[in-house]
């Protein structure tokens, strides 16, 4: 953080601007060519166009611009810069192709490209408006930072510093490159099991490569407006359930897993992953019932699982309606859409790994009573010692998380939304979920609009680096005190 007493550079910025940019036009040639096969020429020429454009920006930038090593507070505005400058890109031809007002536009390109999955479709969506916000949410899963590291940036300072601001700095691999390539690779392969699991299912072609690329994702954009719900039958919302607890795994340890299968259950992010799954099936199914047991609590049991799940790992899909929810249902659904799934895979919230921490520092504080004082007791997560450094960059995260939170529901209520439902829908944006009370509407105000629209973006890019974008301090040269400066005078 001592880095950013000095302003960081805009014209290293702006250079790496242009690689996002020049990756992001191939990103929009594939609506393009979707609205080719779908019958959609209009469209295809005006994504075709917005893919020209922003590849001529992105080498106009590039060009005119010298090359720059990145500092890592550059990175971070960087990675703080990213999905709000994508999100008007892509927002440019979805306004255009389908009449949408822009501020519309703009929140479903951002609820798609942070993998939220909120929604102001208009009344008559076509089937490439839906395929194009399926695509957003995919590439937003993986991160547009791993294209851009694995397909234009070489190796070297610049790269670690992109890699460690988005992803840590745990590797799989030697290098951030092959790193970033082999979580491609992993995210590629799970895509297509996943699509050939729900083809297996009986479901459509088309319906089935959208539902893929919005469940891989944990993103729960649906080609249907009853969601997964409009799905006769166990099998879809059983495999669909599958393809989210796959997104939900960090990627990282899939490798490790082709090695040795007994990693995955060893995990402690996949076990709390499972048991908060199960747990929370039975306490949601028993909220559901109204506190009756027998029959009435079984039937309620397969509707819990799936929802559960898809609110644990922010996917978003829905067989239920969630408006005549209880207050008890929605403030359950809320809670555990703000936990989130493991560190390094596509979901959202506070995460697991932050969980496990807070879970062993409690137990911590307990067995301090029964031991000697200068009893030397490391906090840990499975054998990894958790730095004091880290934790506090923990506590800050979820103070920060939940002020924000407090703060989105406050200004929900305002406008006369009840607690419950203010709560639920900030939480399903601040953890980019996609659940809905159906407060998210066309109709709601701009600015409810937009601070759902800061919601998803503050979730997906984890709140500090947006927050270091907006200080002054980022940009401008820190103002030395007058003491300071005659004292610097006289000695020289």
């Amino acid at each position: 953080m001592y880095e950013l007493v000095s302003p960081v550079n805009p014209l290293a910025v702006l250079r790496y601007m242009g690689h996002l940019l020049l990756v992001f036009s191939a990103v929009l040639l594939v609506p393009m060519l979707a609205a080719f096969v779908l019958g959609e020429t209009d469209a295809a020429v005006i994504y075709g166009s917005s893919a020209l454009i922003t590849a001529g920006m992105g080498a106009l930038l590039q060009k005119v611009l010298p090359d720059f090593e990145l500092e890592i507070k550059e990175a971070l505005i960087l990675a703080a810069l990213t999905f709000p400058l994508c999100s008007l890109v892509s927002a440019v031809p979805m306004a255009l192709s389908t009449g949408m007002p822009f501020l519309d536009a703009y929140f479903e390109c951002v609820s798609g490209l942070t993998t939220t999955g909120l929604s102001l479709a208009p009344p008559s969506p076509t089937r490439l408006f839906f395929f194009t916000r399926s695509w957003l949410q995919w590439i937003g899963g993986i991160g547009i930072i791993v294209l851009v590291l694995g397909i234009l940036i070489r190796p070297g300072t610049t790269a670690f510093r992109l890699y460690r601001v988005n992803f840590g700095e745990s590797r799989i691999r030697p290098s951030v490159i092959t790193t970033a390539r082999t979580l491609g690779t992993v995210y590629l392969v799970l895509t297509l099991l996943s699509l050939i699991l729900l083809l297996f299912s009986g479901m459509p072609f088309y319906e089935a490569v959208c539902h893929t690329l919005s469940s891989i994702s944990t993103g729960g954009f649906s080609t249907q407006a009853a969601s997964v719900g409009a799905y006769e039958g166990f099998m879809i919302p059983f495999l669909i359930t599958v393809s989210c607890i796959m997104g939900a795994i960090s990627f990282s340890l899939y490798p490790e897993v082709l090695k040795d299968p007994g990693t995955l259950v060893r995990d402690p992010q996949v076990r709390y992953l499972l048991g908060l799954s199960l747990l929370g099936t039975a306490l949601f199914a028993l909220t559901l019932s109204g506190g009756a047991g027998g029959p009435e609590l079984l039937h309620m049991l397969p509707d819990a699982a799936f929802q559960v799940v898809s609110a644990l790992t922010g996917t978003g899909f829905s067989t239920i309606d969630m408006a005549p929810l209880s207050d008890a249902s929605k403030g359950f659904l809320s809670a555990i859409m703000c936990i989130g799934g493991s560190i390094g895979s596509t979901t959202g919230g506070i995460k697991l790994f932050r969980l496990i921490v807070i879970v062993q520092l409690i137990r911590l504080v307990f067995y301090r009573f029964f031991l000697p004082r200068e009893a030397i007791t490391p906090l840990k997560v499975k054998s990894q010692v958790v730095d004091p450094d880290d934790f506090y960059r923990i506590m800050t995260y979820i103070l920060l998380y939940s002020a924000v939170l407090v703060l989105s529901a406050f200004i929900f209520m305002l406008y006369g939304i009840n607690s419950a439902d203010a709560i639920f829908e900030t939480s399903s944006a601040l953890a980019t979920a996609g659940l809905s009370t159906g407060v998210t509407t066309p109709g709601m105000p701009p600015l409810l609009k937009l601070v759902l629209c800061a919601d998803m973006l503050l979730g997906r890019v984890e709140i500090v680096p947006l927050f270091i974008l907006l200080l002054p301090r980022t940009w401008l040269e820190r103002n030395r005190k007058n003491g300071e400066k005659k004292s610097t005078k006289d000695t020289a």
